[in-house]
């Protein structure tokens, strides 16, 4: 349990002048500086002391709501009783069970200004407002204030019209937005009581800047600043573009407005409780240009995603997803600045195509169109060649792109396009044959249209020369012949152990253990399960 000690502390109250003092609005003000929670307060109020002519006042009035720190202002239900031009003295009392607290006296005198004052305006700055009363020749004893303060930055120009029957001013430059304000006429007398009469009463609503353009992207920020201070409770300050309205702020996204309008030109403009202003021009949405859409590549295989520059996707509400060929493509751009970007397209027939968006602010099509091509082959060279050749495809082929070869249905190399319309296969050890093969390539959407087929023999490996065919124990042997690449060499069936190991040619030292004689060169590779050995024809001597 936590017990809070008794505050110890004594409730101050101070006296003010009054908010205003005529003989037809007197409106007391006082302000609670402290509080003690602790006391039990019984009752407060302002207590007038003073004589009106040949009546001596003595008189309390209660406050009825509860005590707060802070200002209290309280309109006398009975002004006519005081005499104008006499001087009164009253104080702020707060009745507790302790006691009672009171601030000091101070003194207010009752003005002969009359005053028809206006409450509850609804004004714009540099609008004009006219209030009736007796005014004739207040310019010599009053100022006229927009503030508690006198002092001179408060202070604004009146003029007396209709015979001294009324007061007019101006709105000033300066005041904040949103807020109430109260105009008051204050004595020019520093040594007496500040004399003050409430002129009127006016919230102050909120003018915004022209914006500086009409013209947007999608997904721009419109920036509409106010003519002074900030707009403090903005709940009445809304800003609309097209039928949408929504609260005004310093951060207003087209797109929050327009997304599910239809259309490229809408009204723009704000009401602020009062009025509903409308720019002189409606806002404009930028369209995309439809030169701006260029593809890098000459052309495009089905199903991948290639270089591209064009406009900002974010910029027109496409967000990406656009249309190629009736089928849904996805644009990415990389940077705004140098317009680079990708986009990924389905798997289309060969053809052209432009690239297509439509959504509720436009229908956009590309001027310079997309060529999909699938993958074909021209020519092979040569068509008849030896297991570890190298075979150069010609056709529709894409510089950077990854292909396969197939043979017979079976992927059997990889390789990468360096030249446009070229690209070069190493032949894998397979069976000496005829082969129909064609070509895959990589599909960013996991579907490929394969290539024509066209022949290729694989001719059976060859050994065509050994040499020299008489040497000694730890000589080197040379194998020459077609096809060799992966195959190991034999004398009499006993595995030699390589110097060196290529297609064309396999060279390796005689063992030192082996007798004298002659003996059969092999070659054979173990990576197929048919009898893939080839014999030399001549026999080697070690002597």
């Amino acid at each position: 349990m936590i017990i809070v000690p008794p505050d110890t502390n004594a409730t101050e109250v101070v006296i003010l002048s009054p908010e205003s003092n005529t003989s037809n609005n007197l409106i007391f003000s006082a302000e609670v500086r402290y509080l003690n929670n602790s006391d039990s307060i019984q009752s407060h109020g302002f207590i007038v002391d003073g004589i009106s002519g040949e009546t001596y006042i003595k008189k309390e009035y209660s406050i009825s709501t509860p005590l707060k720190a802070g200002r209290i202002t309280f309109k006398v239900p009975d002004p006519e009783i005081y005499k104008e031009g006499t001087y009164f003295l009253y104080k702020y009392f707060i009745n507790t069970k302790k006691g009672m607290y009171t601030s000091k006296l101070n003194q207010f005198v009752v003005s002969n200004l009359k005053v028809q004052a206006k409450d509850n305006l609804i004004m714009a700055i540099g609008e004009t407002v006219t209030v009736d009363g007796e005014f004739t020749n207040i310019e010599k004893n009053y100022d006229l204030v927009y503030s508690y303060y006198t002092y001179e930055e408060f202070k604004i120009p009146f003029e007396i019209i209709n015979a001294g029957k009324s007061i007019r001013f101006q709105i000033p430059e300066g005041l904040e937005q949103g807020n109430n304000v109260t105009f008051r006429l204050v004595s020019k007398d520093q040594k007496g009581p500040q004399l003050a009469a409430i002129v009127a009463n006016a919230f102050i609503v909120a003018k915004l800047s022209l914006p500086s353009t009409y013209s947007y992207y999608f997904n721009d920020v419109v920036n509409l600043p106010y003519t002074t201070k900030n707009y403090y409770d903005n709940n009445g300050l809304q800003v609309f573009i097209g039928n949408v309205f929504l609260k005004h702020s310093e951060y207003l996204r087209i797109s929050d407005f327009i997304l599910h309008q239809k259309g490229k030109s809408f009204p723009m403009g704000y009401t602020n409780g009062r009025d509903t202003v409308t720019f002189p021009q409606p806002l404009n949405l930028i369209e995309p240009d439809p030169n701006d859409f260029i593809v890098k590549p000459d052309y495009v295989h089905p199903g991948t995603t290639f270089e591209v520059s064009g406009p900002d996707p974010a910029k027109f509400n496409f967000y990406g997803y656009v249309t190629v060929g009736d089928k849904r493509a996805y644009y990415l751009q990389e940077g705004s600045a140098s317009k680079k970007g990708e986009l990924s397209i389905g798997d289309l027939p060969d053809g052209e195509y432009p690239m297509e968006m439509t959504n509720y602010h436009f229908s956009y099509k590309s001027n310079n169109k997309i060529k999909v091509r699938k993958v074909n082959i021209s020519s092979i060279s040569p068509s008849a060649s030896y297991t570890g050749d190298i075979i150069t495809l010609k056709g529709l082929f894409i510089k950077g792109r990854s292909y396969t070869l197939e043979i017979d249905k079976t992927s059997a190399a990889y390789s990468s396009c360096t030249t446009n319309g070229e690209i070069t296969f190493e032949i894998p050890l397979m069976k000496a044959g005829n082969y129909q093969v064609k070509v895959q390539h990589f599909s960013e959407i996991g579907s490929t249209r394969p290539s024509n087929t066209v022949s290729l023999e694989i001719k059976p490996t060859i050994i065509n020369s050994i040499y020299p065919l008489r040497a000694k124990s730890g000589s080197l042997i040379t194998i020459e012949g077609n096809g060799m690449n992966g195959y190991k060499a034999q004398i009499a069936d006993v595995e030699v152990r390589h110097t060196l190991s290529q297609n064309n040619k396999i060279q390796f030292k005689i063992p030192d253990d082996l007798p004298k004689g002659k003996y059969r060169i092999n070659i054979s590779d173990t990576a197929f399960d048919f009898d893939n050995t080839v014999s030399a024809t001549e026999y080697l001597e070690i002597y």
